[in-house]
């Protein structure tokens, strides 16, 4: 793929653009390419209109910046992949086995349970571990331990359109100097409360008989949190065959052997 900046080149104008996006399509075609790329700084943006003009359609926008493409190989169906097809959230079970409770918190905002566990989205590059660790933090003040996955949500038409992942961690928390559990605080402008539940009252209330009290999906993850720890979905970081890549994290179930 051949990507073209409107503004790499200072004498790029309106009058001559439509004429060089034609040229870069031909020789993209010469060259055996399938498509042809461009990325508009917003304040560029008085190009957008001539590239549709010429076929092109937006892929993605992001921060200043704006991705238009164009399908050029006219005997194949477009292979070009939809962008940001899905989010992906953290949920945090955190139970201090010597207490029996489990951290839970509860929103300024759109509360659908009278508790929930600490949640929230992983950012760009962040890997799930980090990402979980990191919202307890910013929501309760509590410092944890990632332990593993108990299990995975996937839903679809979420925020903006999108599919979501959400991962449903076990963690463990990081008790004070002298060993004793540390108080939640919640997150300003975020949190309304956090607190420590007993994990029987946790559990009752995800039972519960009632329509707005009970969590269908909580349910069946304190089943999970039951089975032990032993039997969560496990991290092991592996390398890449593909030159250059980092190693990345496998999810994967326990070994037996």
């Amino acid at each position: 793929m051949i990507k073209v900046r409107p503004d790499a080149d200072a004498s790029f104008d309106e009058s001559t653009f439509e004429g060089s996006l034609l040229a870069t399509e031909k020789a993209a075609l010469h060259l055996g390419k399938t498509a042809v790329w461009i990325e508009v700084p917003i304040l560029q943006s008085r190009f957008i209109e001539l590239a549709a003009n010429c076929g092109f359609v937006f892929h993605h926008a992001e921060g200043d910046q704006a991705s238009l493409c164009k399908w050029i190989d006219t005997e194949h169906t477009s292979r070009i992949p939809c962008f940001a097809t899905h989010q992906v959230g953290v949920g945090a079970v955190v139970i201090n086995l010597s207490s029996n409770q489990i951290l839970c918190v509860r929103e300024l905002r759109k509360n659908y349970r009278p508790y929930k566990l600490p949640t929230g989205l992983a950012e760009l590059g962040e890997d799930l571990d980090q990402a979980v660790v990191r919202e307890v933090l910013e929501e309760t003040g509590i410092n944890t331990v990632f332990e593993g996955i108990l299990g995975v949500r996937h839903t679809h038409n979420i925020q903006f359109g999108r599919s979501d992942l959400f991962f449903v961690c076990r963690l463990s928390p990081l008790l004070d100097n002298d060993g004793s559990l540390p108080e939640p605080v919640p997150q300003s402008g975020e949190i309304e409360d956090a607190c420590w539940l007993s994990v029987d009252e946790y559990r009752d209330m995800v039972n519960s008989d009632d329509d707005n009290v009970r969590h269908p999906m909580m349910q069946r993850i304190m089943d999970l949190v039951d089975q032990g720890a032993d039997h969560d979905i496990q991290r092991t970081v592996l390398s890449s065959v593909v030159p250059g890549r980092k190693s990345s994290p496998l999810y994967h179930t326990p070994l037996t052997k």
